[in-house]
């Protein structure tokens, strides 16, 4: 069998459209962060989510000692944020807010307050499962969405919208 070009691969990876989070956790009273869209939900009962870490990441450190952690779902707003997180842009300015036995974003559109649950090997990355144990929600907000290697939106876009419902 022929082996995948990890660029072709990648590329192709980048059309599945993904929402944009900030993993968040507290080590020895210092919060570390990291943006990440390798994220799902799991199981309902009990709640259950997963996050991918590449191995080599201080994320990953953090994770392997930490007990708890935060999945910061981001807005359209928080383009910034998530490049703050990523390790591509300056300081951020914003703040955390106590969340559960972590902390959260104080403007992100939803959080999950996870415990760590199991943690998998899995290639260059390590698979973190974390029950649920708490949930914030803003009743309003539009998704940041990372797609083909950018950031975009589902809202805002009129043409998009007229071609929802519709074969196109």
């Amino acid at each position: 069998m022929p082996e995948v070009d990890a660029k072709a691969f990648r590329r192709t990876c980048g059309l599945f459209t993904t929402g944009v989070t900030v993993i968040t956790t507290s080590v020895s009273g210092q919060v570390h962060g990291m943006t990440a869209n390798s994220f799902t939900s799991v199981s309902l009962n009990p709640p259950l989510i997963l996050v991918c870490v590449d191995e080599r990441s201080r994320m990953a450190q953090c994770l392997s000692s930490a007990k708890a952690f935060t999945v910061n779902v981001l807005g359209r707003h928080q383009e910034e944020v998530s490049r703050h997180f990523a390790g591509s842009s300056g300081e951020w300015r914003g703040t955390f807010v106590p969340f559960g036995e972590s902390v959260r974003l104080d403007d992100c559109l939803a959080a999950l307050s996870c415990e760590v649950y199991a943690q998998y090997p899995a290639g260059d990355h390590i698979i973190v499962l974390g029950l649920v144990k708490d949930i914030y929600q803003q009743e309003e907000g539009i998704p940041l969405v990372f797609w083909r290697g950018t950031y975009t939106s589902l809202a805002g876009d009129t043409s998009r919208r007229a071609c929802l419902g519709k074969i196109v």
